[in-house]
């Protein structure tokens, strides 16, 4: 009967031993489960504004997503580089002269007969040709500042004005009156030309101003 006892009691012992050990085990998981849920829970959109904790997840994916935001404008800076006017989307006008003091000048306009908008920055290369291309004179020199750039709409213009003076004013000689102005728009290799017989360049002045705003 004692060792009955003895046995029986060791047998419940060790039940209720491996009853805790059992429980623990079970505990272990639902901790588990809990902190697993809460990964997807702390990477939802709805805790990217939470504390610390749960906010280092959602702000390491916005770090990763920062990076197409920064190719994103990498593209656009592209972009707006290569929208820059091309001399086969521009048209161009010459204006009637003003003279004053002395003074001759032309407002040339260019037009943006493209389907996008573009822009322009800078001075333009502007020379006068003859009726079988030759260069006359000198192309023009920069005159004033460089201004800021112009984005011009479909349809959009903005003006140089080209510059000379009245024969007499700086000695007597004028150039040869063109029958084409070259322009070059800025930054640009490819040429425009415009059917014209004006500027008559006098006294070796001819120069053209920085794109302004039309």
């Amino acid at each position: 009967m004692a060792a009955s006892v003895t046995l029986l009691a060791v047998a419940t012992a060790a039940c209720g031993g491996g009853g805790g050990s059992g429980g623990s085990p079970v505990s272990a998981p639902e901790g588990s489960g809990g902190s697993a849920s809460s990964v997807p829970s702390a990477s939802a959109p709805v805790d990217s504004a939470g504390d610390g904790a749960s906010g280092a997840p959602p702000s390491s994916t916005a770090s990763v997503q920062s990076a197409p935001s920064a190719g994103r404008s990498g593209g656009g800076q592209a972009a707006v580089a290569s929208s820059r006017c091309t001399a086969d989307q521009l048209g161009l006008s010459l204006s009637a002269p003003d003279v004053g003091a002395g003074n001759i000048r032309y407002d040339l306009r260019l037009v943006n007969n493209g389907a996008g908008a573009c822009v322009l920055r800078g001075f333009p290369g502007v020379s006068l040709l003859a009726g079988d291309g030759a260069l006359i004179g000198k192309p023009a020199t920069r005159e004033g500042e460089r201004l800021p750039a112009v984005t011009l709409a479909p349809g959009g213009t903005a003006d140089v004005t080209l510059h000379t003076l009245n024969r007499g004013i700086k000695g007597s000689s004028c150039w040869a009156a063109p029958s084409l102005l070259r322009i070059y728009p800025p930054g640009s290799k490819d040429a425009m030309t415009l059917r014209t017989s004006a500027p008559v360049v006098c006294g070796d002045t001819f120069t053209v101003t920085a794109v302004r705003s039309g």
